[in-house]
Formats: C-alpha cells, sequence, structure tokens
C-alpha cells in the first residue's frame, strides 16, 4: 500500500497465472497456450470508462490479436490493447462478452459483468475533520448489483492518480468499511491535508490497467482456467469520491 502505482505491464508480468474458476466459451483451436489479463475500469468519479488487457501466447506477447467487448474493438499500443470512453454511461451495468481472436490460432470468449452504479452515502466524523488524524473514518455506501466484492482507497487529494495512497478490500458483502489512522500516516508520521476517499465494488478477478484514483489491492484469484486460456479479467466499477480534512490537532 506503500509503493508508487506501478505500470500495468510491470504488474502483468509479475501476476501469476494459476487454476482458478471458468465461464463459457466459444470456439478454441488449442494450438497454443494462451494467457489474459486485465479489466474494465468504469469511473463515475471522473466520467470516464477505460478497458486494457494484455495477451500472451507462450509467454510472449501478442500484438496482432483482435479482441473486442461486446462489438467495440480495443486497440494495441506499446503492449496493451485498449479502449477509452469518454462517459461513464457508455458501458452501462449488465453482462458482457470479452472475444479475444489471434488469426487461426485461437478463438474464445467470456462473459463477464459491470456492476451497478453505487454511491457513498454517509462518513463519520460527519464533520469531514479529523484532528490529529487520530479517529477511524467509518464509510457507508449503497449496495452495487452484479459485483462480487468492495474496495477502497484512501490518498491526499493532490496525489490521486499519481500515489497508490491506502487502499484495502472490505469484507464480503459489507457495503462499509472502518479505515484505521494509519491510512494518514504513509509518510512515517502525520500527513495533514485533504483527502480523497473511494470505494470500488468489482466483478471477476480485475486487473486493473489504469484510470484509478489509488491502488486495487492484490490477492484475487485468476477466475480463466482452461485447458489453453488461463488468467484473470473482472470490471471495477469507482464511485464518486468522499473527503476528509486531516489537521495536526
Amino acid at each position: 500500500m506503500r509503493k508508487p502505482l506501478q505500470l500495468f505491464i510491470a504488474l502483468a508480468l509479475a501476476t501469476v497465472v494459476s487454476l482458478s474458476g471458468c465461464d463459457t466459451r466459444i470456439v478454441r483451436s488449442g494450438l497454443y497456450d494462451y494467457s489474459l489479463i486485465g479489466s474494465v475500469v468504469k469511473n463515475i468519479d471522473n466520467d470516464s470508462i477505460l478497458a486494457a488487457a494484455l495477451l500472451k501466447k507462450e509467454d510472449s506477447s501478442v500484438a496482432s490479436a483482435i479482441i473486442r467487448i461486446n462489438n467495440d474493438t480495443l486497440k494495441y499500443s506499446s503492449g496493451l490493447y485498449y479502449r477509452s470512453y469518454n462517459s461513464d454511461t457508455l458501458l452501462r451495468t449488465g453482462n458482457y462478452r470479452l472475444r479475444v481472436l489471434d488469426s487461426t490460432f485461437f478463438a474464445d470468449s467470456l462473459l463477464f459483468t459491470v456492476p451497478a452504479d453505487f454511491q457513498i452515502t454517509s462518513i463519520f466524523p460527519a464533520s469531514r475533520i479529523n484532528g490529529g488524524g487520530a479517529t477511524t473514518v467509518r464509510v457507508d455506501w449503497t449496495a452495487s448489483g452484479g459485483s462480487n466484492g468492495y474496495a477502497y482507497g484512501v490518498v491526499l487529494r493532490e496525489s490521486a492518480y499519481h500515489t497508490n495512497g491506502y487502499f484495502g478490500f472490505v469484507a464480503d458483502g459489507a457495503t462499509l468499511v472502518s479505515i484505521p489512522p494509519d491510512a494518514f500516516r504513509l509518510s512515517g508520521q502525520l500527513d495533514t491535508g485533504w483527502y480523497y476517499i473511494y470505494v470500488y465494488a468489482y466483478f471477476g478477478s480485475p486487473v486493473p490497467g489504469g484510470n484509478l484514483p489509488t491502488g486495487f489491492p492484490a490477492g484475487l484469484a485468476p477466475n480463466i482456467a482452461r485447458n489453453k486460456f488461463t488468467g484473470s479479467w473482472g470490471a471495477i466499477v469507482v464511485a464518486p469520491r468522499d473527503s476528509m480534512y486531516v489537521t495536526l490537532q
């Protein structure tokens, strides 16, 4: 939680692709072993969506494949397949199919869900002032239909989208979290100022490739496990942020 944001490719290369779970498929040739990691990040807070994926064949990156989300084709650049949407309304809540085609070598697909939009409903202290950063901050939010769970992130306002900040998973099924005073002491001492607080709803096993204001915790098991196709894929929805002001006393 204390490391700066890493490049998606570095995170991808560090990801261990193991077997866990499966999904509906179409046709597959079975000539080579393929792996894919990535996600859709729907960020309501900044009104945008980013889909990003890394596809590998026999441990080498693939540059010539076709990857689509329904009928939207992802572009390839610098090792990644990606597609940006300039409005969070362009991928609405619901089920989507990710299709992967590599010439005559490989063709497969999987279904995934973009969870429902949601929002933070309350925060404590309600004054949004945390004297000395000594108070445990409680955050509550509405449920996000179609999600498998939640995570949260806390970051100094000026550091959002630049550093990881403090982040973690939320207990299964809970729509609230208690953020400890450690979140305001990442430098080893009290870090005063305005903090942005974010909540993420996720589906599947997303490996985010960007468009997150803070880090996303690791530890979700890979969810693509087939004879010749493995990896991790999912979706994240970022709720509109709330904030907290940490003072010296």
